[in-house]
């Protein structure tokens, strides 16, 4: 599991940082949602899924409702 570095490329300078919480999202393709997780020693599985789940749940919550919007709208 893996979230994409945000930042930035300009004037022969560069400046990112690990975005734990993200999504890219693209017209034709949908949404795609990245966040971090870690499995370490002792960790357990299951619960680091649980915590994935709980970091991206804001993102599908927005994405969900942006949906719900866009039905309402094309049914008019």
């Amino acid at each position: 599991m893996y979230a994409r570095p945000v930042g930035w490329f300009g004037g022969g300078e560069s400046e990112f940082a690990v975005g734990i919480r993200s999504a890219l999202v693209e017209k034709d393709l949908g949404a795609f949602i990245y966040a971090g997780t870690g499995i370490v020693e002792g960790s357990n599985p299951y619960l680091e899924w649980d915590e994935l789940e709980l970091k991206t749940s804001q993102f599908t919550k927005l994405l969900k409702l942006d949906l719900l919007r866009r039905q309402k709208v094309d049914c008019k």
